[in-house]
């Protein structure tokens, strides 16, 4: 959404935003939608926000989109469309919104068939003599794991069940399961790229797909999180899945298609070093907006990757900084923190000598009761293969972290990505002088005089509970008001309590 590092705006908390957070993006950080709506563009948003919603200048409406249909928390029930924090606090509230205005019509229907109607709304509404931009984030393949409504998707993983899992017939009837939520990723896609079609848009369309994060693997199960947040995905052969430092959590797939691709880039495959940030500075040298409106007095983190997607051109970035946070508090991110916890990695190619990535780190939830799958590089470890659907467990001799005094609980781990993608042997102790210079690196990037922003504070604000509006998990700041601070008895009670929770 921004083209800033999270660790420039003070997002990079292990578990993401909380529910009641008062967690948002900086008013001083530039969107994605801000800088298009200055270039005459209509935006619309739809889907998951997650991005912070204490008051309504913090929500899409307020961060240049000009309609919103979608839930602003990170997570929910597909069709009842709550989210809850666990005992003692016992807070339930519904999430889904048409702008300013619950959707509580939609209760009891599937959060996917209400993306298409909102879409094919904004679409059908939409004059094609107007720019356009449609940022559309959908639920799927987000846990819970529940069966889509729609019939095609279902019929499409009939013929190809999943092999029994060793892992127990649950785990079997979960990847089924996945299957059909990802089918209906497919159909929604295809039924969107249509009405443009049929609208006459898509010949002058940049229509452009990416993950946010690797899989959510069983190892989440590991963690001690509840069912309704335990995934079965795959990131093989990639080590890991989502809430790692590993490939599997942290290296995604993406493509561009529509009009705006050039013919000869069509079907062709790029590899190169290029990150998240990269999307929206890209976008916004190709609509000619104002593209220097998301750097900080000229310090830019994100570069344009459109000559190396189409031309495959040397991708411009040397060096991608996948988290820096020095502050990780109780709860994975954020006020009360420990100073002694990190939670860093970087990949760099700023050498000639391979690409390199350094991971240090010493957080894990602390309900981890598996020493087996746990790691301080962020919960579990080991890779899970497609099918049948098992693990495989890290081998401790050549793949475990490099003991470090300063991180108690964890430690370094260092690949060379060239050789070793799958992230099977930590060259730390054979390479001290790559970790030094990658830890070095690191250093750089988390002095606050280098745009550096510790956590925001992550923890519910007792003025957000559902029970306060209505049953909903809604704004509860009047823009420019301030809200009083928080007992730090308050903060360590329910800091304790959201380690047993996942909201993103």
């Amino acid at each position: 959404m921004t083209a800033r590092y999270p660790f420039r705006t003070g997002l990079q908390h292990a578990p993401t935003l909380v529910p009641g957070s008062t967690g948002a993006i900086p008013s001083d950080t530039a969107t994605i939608a801000e800088v298009l709506k200055k270039r005459g563009y209509a935006t619309s948003a739809i889907g998951k926000w997650h991005l912070g919603y204490s008051s309504w200048k913090d929500t899409p409406l307020g961060r240049g989109f000009d309609s919103y249909a979608g839930f602003l928390q990170g997570g929910q029930d597909y069709y009842t469309h709550e989210l809850a924090i666990p005992p003692p606090l016992n807070q339930s509230g519904f999430d889904l919104w048409r702008n300013q205005t619950v959707a509580w019509d939609v209760r009891g229907t599937h959060t996917t068939p209400f993306f298409m109607d909102e879409a094919a709304r904004v679409l059908d509404a939409h004059d094609p003599a107007t720019p356009l931009f449609v940022y559309l984030s959908l639920q799927e393949v987000h846990a819970p794991l529940e069966e889509t409504p729609d019939a095609p998707s279902r019929a499409a993983c009939v013929g190809a069940p999943p092999l029994p899992s060793p892992l127990g017939p649950k785990v079997t009837a979960f990847r089924h399961t996945l299957c059909e939520m990802a089918a209906n990723v497919d159909s929604f896609l295809g039924d969107f790229v249509s009405r443009l079609e049929a609208k006459g848009m898509w010949n002058h369309t940049l229509f452009w797909l990416t993950t946010d994060n690797g899989g959510m693997t069983y190892g989440s199960a590991a963690l001690g999180l509840p069912p309704v947040a335990v995934g079965v995905s795959s990131n093989w052969p990639l080590r890991g899945g989502k809430t790692t430092l590993f490939e599997g959590g942290v290296r995604g797939v993406s493509f561009v298609s529509g009009g705006l691709v050039p013919v000869t880039a069509r079907g062709t495959t790029v590899e190169g070093l290029m990150q998240h940030v990269d999307v929206p500075l890209t976008m916004a040298k190709l609509a000619q907006a104002n593209w220097t409106l998301l750097c900080d007095d000229g310090m830019c983190d994100a570069l344009d990757m459109w000559p190396t997607i189409t031309n495959r051109a040397p991708s411009p970035r040397l060096e991608a900084p996948i988290n820096v946070d020095t502050c990780v508090g109780p709860a994975g991110g954020g006020p009360p923190c420990s100073t002694e916890s990190k939670f860093n990695a970087l990949i760099s190619a700023r050498d000639a000598d391979g690409l390199w990535k350094l991971i240090e780190a010493n957080w894990q939830p602390p309900q981890c009761p598996n020493t087996t799958w746990c790691t301080g590089a962020g919960g579990y470890d080991g890779w899970w293969t497609n099918d049948p659907y098992r693990h495989i467990a890290q081998n401790n001799s050549t793949q475990a972290a490099l003991p470090d005094p300063t991180l108690s609980g964890g430690g370094i781990w260092l690949f060379d990505l060239v050789s070793d993608p799958n992230e099977a042997v930590n060259m730390a102790s054979s390479r001290p002088e790559i970790v030094t210079s990658l830890r070095a690196r690191l250093e750089m990037f988390a002095q606050p005089s280098n745009g550096y922003r510790d956590p925001q504070l992550n923890i519910p604000h007792p003025r957000a509970y559902p029970s306060r509006h209505n049953g909903t998990w809604a704004p509860f700041v009047s823009d420019g008001a301030t809200l009083p601070p928080q007992s730090t008895d308050y903060l360590k009670s329910v800091a304790g309590i959201l380690e047993h929770a996942s909201w993103d």
